[in-house]
């Protein structure tokens, strides 16, 4: 007599593995899905102020540099652009507050945080916050911080 012994895996344990794979996938697909949502112009614009402002708070001129327009770029060498920055404040914060766009042009609202620097010998300033508004533009299907001459 010929006997063969089939080994399985206990009912529980196959629908476990089964319910974690389906709850894996799921989220994969979610996530998937999430990651292939288009960005709205504000959306992209704010990161990429944020980003720009990020750079510029750790006085990073050459990365918020390539944040500015191409024609900007064109005509300015990245040296004389982090010239522009004086050496009165130092920039602590800065907070996207609104964006707005049209189709080639975004206004960002933002708030920063500026700390005035001043000799040794006078009395301490406390930080400063102010609201500004930047322009953002769109050319050649990218938006750039528009950085007037």
């Amino acid at each position: 007599m010929i006997s063969s012994a089939i080994t399985s895996t206990p009912p529980r344990r196959a629908a476990t593995g089964v319910a974690a794979v389906a709850l894996i996938a799921a989220a994969l697909t979610a996530a998937g899905c999430a990651a292939l949502k288009p960005q709205t112009a504000e959306e992209i614009v704010a990161r990429r102020a944020n980003e720009r402002w990020q750079a510029l708070i750790k006085h990073d001129f050459a990365t918020a540099y390539t944040y500015t327009q191409p024609g900007y770029r064109a005509i300015t060498k990245q040296d004389d652009y982090a010239k522009t920055f004086g050496s009165a404040g130092e920039w602590k914060a800065a907070e996207i507050l609104e964006t707005t766009c049209e189709p080639e042009r975004c206004t960002v609202r933002l708030q920063l945080t500026t700390r005035v620097l001043v000799p040794k010998f006078a009395r301490s300033i406390p930080e400063i916050k102010g609201t500004i508004d930047e322009t953002w533009i769109k050319d050649q299907g990218q938006w750039w911080y528009y950085q007037a001459r």
